[in-house]
């Protein structure tokens, strides 16, 4: 199960990275935030439990809505 997670989060932000939008964030560490302005206090709440996100849920979202939870993951 951690392998397949492992290799599903491979594939997501390989997509994210072909996708070529320049407006995003990039992920170097010069422009890293102070952590605690990356996800806020309501969006972690609504996050779902890591145990509760199945191959099945993933599988029935778009590439970009599973790539956006796993980032937030």
């Amino acid at each position: 199960t951690l392998c397949v997670m492992a290799c599903l989060m491979a594939v997501a932000l390989a997509t994210n990275a072909g996708n070529g939008n320049k407006n995003k964030n990039s992920n170097s560490l010069n422009n890293i935030e102070d952590p605690s302005n990356w996800v806020s206090t309501n969006e972690i709440e609504q996050l779902p439990m890591l145990k509760e996100v199945t191959l099945r849920r993933l599988e029935d979202m778009s590439a970009d809505e599973g790539a956006t939870l796993l980032d937030k993951l």
